[in-house]
């Protein structure tokens, strides 16, 4: 079992009493549910049998396999019409596990109790690790060397759910080199969007970055910052907004996005087009883990000529320890 263990170590798991994000817990469809359970007259009196059906993979008549464990032992098995698992075991309790891809989530069960000879039928409901995320306070400054008139547009991953100043197709402004915005008679300091999005979260988005103590947040993120190179506005504008959620939590994981992997999020159109840009989005969620993921390299901007930063980030679900 130390391949998915080791995979999943950091993965959200759900487990058979957890109910789905967004439902109330009354309404939560169970993620294994026992169908039926019959004699099976070819069985052996030292076997039993268990049938797993996947109800809702849309695998039909399609050949198709499935990582699963019975008592800690991983094995991989066929799924006959795209669907369905059987496995021959000896008779008693037993403990499964269900990976089928990245794209779902793990499916552990409780001790599955069998008689000698007999069947269980059970239905598997996988729920997919896709879900719906809020890219939270993105902004955007821009230095020009001289007064310039730029055009900004966004290719957003997901649904634009509010900006300022309002976005409409597009933001077009004049940029001066202290970092003003002005639209017509009305100056601003940044761009401001956000947006919700629907992601799929890997074990490998948690291999690098870091468990921060509530109580560290602020000198944390300025360490970082500095490190970045932000100047003393853009990380005040950082830390005043999400240093005070961090410090609510004893422990958080806290990884950043930079520069091309920031995409991922939006794809930013400016014209002119700047000499650098720079991007750096954090990712996080409370924890109860206390090991030390693996540190990342914290890249520096680039101020010279025409600049752009731009930060934002996501907070993940609560359930994510």
């Amino acid at each position: 079992m130390s391949t998915l263990k080791t995979l999943f170590t950091l993965a959200i798991v759900l487990v058979s009493h957890l109910s789905f994000s967004g439902q109330k817990e009354e309404e939560a469809m169970p993620t294994i549910m026992l169908e039926s359970t019959e004699v099976d007259t070819s069985l052996l009196n030292s076997e039993a049998k268990y049938i797993f059906t996947f109800r809702n993979l849309g695998m039909d008549g399609k050949a198709g396999s499935t990582q699963y464990s019975i008592d800690g032992v991983t094995h991989i098995g066929a799924l006959a019409d795209g669907k369905t698992l059987t496995v021959i075991t000896t008779p008693g309790n037993h403990i499964f596990q269900f990976y089928y891809s990245m794209n779902y989530y793990e499916v552990y069960t409780d001790s599955l109790s069998i008689s000698a000879g007999y069947v269980s039928n059970y239905s598997i409901y996988l729920q997919e690790a896709e879900m719906p995320v809020l890219t939270q306070k993105p902004i955007i400054y821009l230095y020009p060397e001289v007064d310039t008139a730029v055009s900004v547009k966004l290719k957003v991953k997901g649904k634009l759910t509010f900006t300022y100043p309002e976005y409409k197709d597009g933001w077009k402004f004049k940029a001066s080199p202290n970092g003003d915005l002005t639209f017509g008679e009305n100056t601003y300091n940044y761009l401001f969007w956000e947006s919700s999005q629907r992601r799929v979260l890997h074990s490998n988005t948690y291999a690098s970055g870091y468990i921060v103590k509530g109580e560290n947040a602020t000198s944390f993120l300025k360490g970082k910052l500095t490190e970045a190179g932000l100047n003393s506005k853009e990380q005040t504008d950082f830390i005043t907004y999400w240093a005070p959620r961090l410090a609510q939590n004893d422990l958080n994981y806290v990884r950043f996005d930079f520069n091309e992997s920031c995409n991922q999020y939006a794809e930013l159109d400016i014209e002119p087009k700047p000499d650098h840009i720079y991007r750096i989005y954090m990712l996080w969620h409370p924890t109860k883990l206390t090991h030390e993921p693996k540190p990342q390299d914290i890249p520096k901007v680039n101020r010279e000529g025409f600049t752009v930063i731009e930060w934002g980030g996501q907070e993940l679900p609560n359930y994510m320890n």
